[in-house]
């Protein structure tokens, strides 16, 4: 029966449409809502979008198919999975670990940042926007009661100066690779070290090489410096012809948004150095993952997607909703969706192809898992393309749902890992007495996305012991997420300054939260979708191939190999080199 354990013990989902929500929970989550719509304002939007959605098509829905495609065949997690399809021990299996590893190190910084989403919950639940907004405007009435004329112009001009420069300066900025940024960064720190600068000017630039970087980086300051002097007397023109009540209305809304931001920064940063906060937060965040597990695969995990992701999907539409009502909802439609070449550099396409990865919970075992528990041998191709659909959909619809919000309320779509729990409670408290409902849905929107992923990871570790240890599920559940919560107990104290780790930002030269995401997802993520590419497209038996994906055409088929065979693997292979450091593709295309 359906739901029911066949022969071999292994549960199953009740439905394909059942597997199809569930692999797609494992999608989309904090890469959805939290990531994509940040690195997409980092990297220019429209044309970082469409490499994104070309990425996912070439390397993400390949990929998965395979991963889904192994786990299917073998009825196993990534460890027996490789071990079962080649009848005993094999090397193999390495890919298999690397999964449940990449998995479980995952796993221990997520419940951190899903925890933060619960406590932004609660804070918006209690409207803690309120009484940062009041302060605001008290200290900005203040500077206006008291500060002279001059003193505001000068406020004024400063802000719109900084705003209108920042564009073309970010533009100037994609003409300096990181190397060279690097090497004139030191340049300058022994410059300004040394007793006579222009004898250590001399001295250095004598290598030819930090010659070159240092005549090209200080031409585009050059150029930066006339834009801004442009900028400046044509804003300092417009500032001094307005009148007085134009000035206080102006200065009003710019010095409030300035201290509503301050404030909220505060109170992202008292959460961050609390380490104790962000523990309790990930142990009840893990405890809800873990009893869910535990639950069972249909019981659990399939019953909680089927309410959790209409839930989801529901709430991120009435945002977008929300948003198209709002001034700038058609600026933001253009910058998601205009490809403007000049603001992408080349190491943006490898970030698109990096976050392809990360969003489709490849190379972590999560298809592979959940793959396992499916006992139908048709419909993958179908299934696959409807889970990458829906998590490309949902990132989409995230970008609509933040950036018109941002632009309507004088927010930087370039704000960066801070674009959420920090631009976005600006918004709210700027919309007012609307705000404390939209923030509820947004920060609950974020906490239920965190969840369909963190089930899925989960899962993934649960599963080995399951599987391979002969482990009780609720045992296995309970045990993988109490190790998991360990683990994550440094990176719930990064930022706490009186962590026992606090030496370890010095010794690697980021924070330990950093250095596990580093690690997970520059390395662990990367190779374990080659591997799982290299493996499906040359070492699978074609037998094993042919019957998981008999219902489609030859000529698909065929498809699917060349690209699993040549395209992914060497698309993935230079991602990892970019990603570790071996060569910058900035510097490569610059020197071209």
């Amino acid at each position: 029966m359906a739901g029911q354990q066949k022969e071999t013990g292994r549960s199953h989902w009740k439905s394909r449409f059942g597997f199809v929500l569930a692999a797609a929970g494992s999608a989309v989550g904090l890469g959805n809502i939290w990531k994509f719509p940040y690195i997409t304002g980092e990297n220019g939007g429209g044309l970082f979008v469409l490499i994104y959605l070309v990425c996912i098509l070439l390397v993400g829905l390949p990929i998965m198919i395979a991963e889904i495609m192994i786990g299917r065949a073998a009825q196993k997690q990534p460890v027996g999975a490789f071990e079962e399809l080649n009848g005993g021990k094999t090397i193999w299996s390495a890919a298999g670990w690397m999964g449940v590893l990449a998995g479980f190190i995952i796993l221990s910084f997520y419940v951190v940042v899903a925890g933060w989403s619960m406590d932004y919950t609660l804070k918006s639940i209690v409207n803690f926007t309120q009484p940062i907004e009041k302060e605001a405007a008290a200290e900005t009435d203040l500077f206006i009661a008291t500060a002279d004329m001059e003193s505001m112009q000068n406020y004024l001009i400063d802000k719109r100066l900084a705003d209108q420069a920042r564009m073309g300066e970010s533009l100037l900025e994609r003409e300096i690779s990181k190397r060279q940024m690097d090497a004139f960064a030191r340049f300058q720190a022994a410059v300004s070290a040394a007793e006579d600068p222009e004898e250590a000017r001399r001295r250095l630039l004598t290598d030819e090489e930090l010659q070159q970087t240092v005549t090209h980086v200080e031409a585009i300051q050059q150029q930066m410096q006339e834009l801004r002097k442009g900028i400046e007397e044509q804003v300092r023109a417009d500032v001094t012809g307005i009148s007085d009540e134009t000035l206080f209305r102006q200065v009003r809304m710019e010095k409030r948004r300035e201290l509503v931001l301050a404030k909220v920064g505060v109170t992202f940063g008292n959460l961050y150095t609390n380490g104790w906060q962000s523990l309790m937060w990930a142990f009840l965040f893990m405890a809800l993952t873990v009893g869910v597990v535990a639950g069972g695969v249909s019981a659990g995990i399939e019953r909680a997607c089927q309410i959790l992701m209409p839930t989801l999907f529901a709430l991120i539409c009435t945002m977008v909703l929300y948003g198209a009502f709002q001034s700038g909802f058609p600026a933001a439609v253009s910058f998601v969706f205009s490809p403007d070449p000049s603001r992408l550099k080349p190491s943006g396409v490898l970030e698109a192809l990096g976050h392809a990865f990360f969003t489709l919970s490849l190379g972590m075992g999560a298809m592979m898992t959940y793959g396992s528990y499916q006992s139908a041998k048709t419909g993958l191709f179908q299934e696959a393309l409807m889970i990458t659909f829906l998590d490309t959909l949902i990132a989409l619809l995230a970008c609509l749902m933040i950036f018109p919000i941002t632009f309507s309320y004088g927010q930087e779509p370039t704000a960066g890992p801070g674009l959420v729990f920090m631009s976005m409670p600006l918004a709210f408290a700027e919309i007012g007495t609307g705000g404390m409902l939209l923030s509820i849905l947004f920060f609950g929107l974020l906490f239920f996305a965190a969840l369909t992923s963190a089930l899925s990871l989960l899962e993934v570790c649960a599963s080995y012991l399951i599987d391979q240890k002969d482990w009780s599920r609720p045992q296995a559940a309970l045990a993988t997420g109490v190790i998991t919560l360990l683990v994550a107990v440094p990176s719930a104290f990064d930022g706490d300054p009186d962590t026992l780790l606090g030496t370890w930002h010095a010794d690697y030269g980021k924070g330990f939260f950093d250095t596990v995401d580093h690690l997970a997802s520059n390395w662990m993520l990367p190779l374990g979708g080659l591997l799982i590419a290299v493996y499906a497209g040359w070492v699978m038996p074609r037998k094993l191939q042919e019957a998981e994906v008999k219902d489609i055409p030859s000529w698909m088929f065929q498809g699917w190999l060349f690209v699993i065979r040549i395209v992914a693997p060497a698309l993935v292979v230079v991602v990892l080199l970019q990603k570790v450091g071996i060569f910058d593709v900035d510097e490569l295309v610059r020197r071209l």
